[in-house]
């Protein structure tokens, strides 16, 4: 019967007889009236006027009286951050407590002064285990419960009863109070906004949760009882009574004539202590990163010397660069994630591909006599690919330019981000694309000089016998060579490995 009334209500603002549907409307708004008038806590409301009565301002002023303590100190936001932190640590033993600072940021700096580095990610990588070990699920639904209930309350504290209150005393000022206030009846229109958005924070309250140990926490992080846990007790099992009871609920739909109205709680969900392991976690993560990271840059900078004559003069790309790519890190965008790696493929490519390992690999390939002409055709169409390569990264580099296809429409979309933050995207996946051709082209590279060097290696063992097995013609070869030949494939060979771990570095 009930849910048909209902329909009807519904279906008031569509279809046809507004009237009929308007009557429908009045029968349920005569039923939330008979409810309230049959409420235990109907001398709240005054049916004959629709007024709230004074007793209900009195009982919400009671209210405001015995939590404004709490209300006070959590409007200090250093006390409730420091609350945060204490209910965080009221659920962790020693080993947990010890752990976490020997991942702070301030302490692996200290222990990076004393312990190699691969040794120092060992232990970082290990505490990081024992701190996700430690606190585990258990110690996690304890934090986010009882920070629950600090949610709970803050929020209960923190309800604008003044703005209520002067609804029923218009000379009603906030606390310290000298005196009583004198309200009187309001229409209960007139509050129904206030009821409502009480009811969304008090929906919450259940006497039944570990109150106790929140008061406690409180003490601890006050210095004194904001409230005694009797008072509290008090506060709970009085609020929780009016609220089961929806006299509340009743006056905000009978006064607001919307008998449909429901409350919508404001239902903590802040997940504490995920966010406090993430924190810690993911900050010991990145100073492994960065050890990480100044360690590949220790190995870079000595295989740039073993590879590079001139490690001065490195850069050769013009547009795909570390520094043009600074302006769309700094802003937290895509960034041009493999453009030191690029930049050092076309140094190689030009300055020692085209030069010494072409003039070498005329002299194998076109002079030598192979015994197996699989292992010179690998060998030449790997050297073939690799000196296409320069073309492929030109084709990469130069659409990048300001006013190229890439480059322009990198540049309007970053003028446009400021005031337009959904350009990122666009700009993102411009740049990714780039980054995924540009990795594709050292992946390229690192396979086919692989093939080169494999063979080299081979070649280098080859000459140094007596009866070659792969090219018979050895002594004939030295002589078209400005050096000794076997020097220079055992040279070659070497850079070439150096080039391919710095290679292997850089994609990393």
């Amino acid at each position: 019967m009930a849910e048909d009334l209902i329909e009807k209500v519904f279906s008031l603002f569509s279809g046809d007889n507004a009237e009929t549907h308007l009557s429908d409307k009045e029968v349920v708004l005569k039923q939330r009236l008979k409810d309230l008038t049959e409420n235990k806590y109907v001398r709240f409301f005054r049916p004959k006027t629709d007024e709230a009565d004074p007793s209900l301002g009195q009982f919400f002023y009671t209210l405001y009286k015995m939590i404004l303590p709490i209300r006070t100190f959590m409007q200090d936001v250093a006390q409730t951050t420091r609350l945060r932190q204490i209910v965080l640590e009221a659920f962790m033993d020693a080993g947990i407590v010890e752990t976490a600072k020997k991942l702070s940021p301030a302490v692996i700096e200290e222990r990076f002064k004393k312990t190699p580095p691969a040794e120092l990610i060992t232990e970082i990588s290990a505490d990081i285990d024992k701190l996700v070990a430690g606190f585990d699920s258990s110690r996690i639904d304890g934090v986010n419960r009882c920070y629950d209930l600090v949610t709970v309350v803050f929020q209960l504290a923190h309800f604008d009863y003044p703005a209520l209150l002067k609804k029923f005393d218009s000379n009603f000022t906030e606390g310290p109070f000298s005196g009583d206030p004198k309200f009187f009846p309001v229409k209960t229109i007139m509050i129904v906004k206030e009821l409502g958005e009480f009811l969304a924070v008090a929906q919450n309250i259940n006497p039944d949760s570990d109150w106790k140990a929140l008061l406690k926490l409180l003490k601890s992080c006050a210095g004194k009882d904001l409230i005694s846990e009797d008072q509290f007790a008090q506060i709970l099992i009085g609020l929780r009574d009016v609220i089961t009871s929806k006299v509340l609920e009743l006056m905000v739909q009978y006064g607001s004539k919307n008998p449909v109205w429901t409350c919508k709680p404001r239902i903590p969900d802040e997940h504490i202590a995920e966010n406090w392991l993430e924190a810690r976690t993911s900050k010991a993560q990145e100073c492994i990163d960065r050890i990480n990271e100044s360690e590949t840059n220790k190995q870079i900078v000595v295989l740039l010397k073993e590879v590079f004559d001139n490690t001065e003069e490195l850069e050769r790309l013009e547009n795909y660069t570390v520094a043009k790519s600074d302006v769309y890190r700094r802003k937290e965008l895509s960034h041009y994630v493999y453009a030191q790696g690029l930049n050092y493929l076309s140094v190689f490519l030009s300055d020692y591909m085209e030069k010494e390992i072409r003039e070498l690999s005329d002299i194998l390939l076109i002079r030598g006599q192979w015994t197996n002409n699989t292992f010179s055709k690998e060998m030449s169409e790997a050297l073939h690919e690799l000196l296409d390569l320069p073309e492929a990264i030109g084709r990469l580099d130069g659409p990048l330019v300001d006013d190229g296809p890439d480059g322009s429409r990198l540049k309007a979309a970053l003028l446009r981000f400021e005031r337009d933050r959904t350009q990122a995207r666009y700009i993102n996946v411009i740049i990714d694309n780039i980054n995924e051709m540009a990795l594709e082209l050292m992946n390229t590279a690192i396979e086919q000089i692989s093939v080169v060097d494999r063979h080299l290696k081979s070649l280098v063992d080859d000459v140094q016998k007596k009866h070659p097995e792969m090219i018979v013609n050895w002594r004939e070869l030295g002589l078209f060579s400005k050096d000794p030949l076997a020097q220079r494939i055992v040279d070659a060979s070497k850079k070439i490995s150096c080039f391919t771990e710095l290679m292997n570095l850089c994609i990393q």
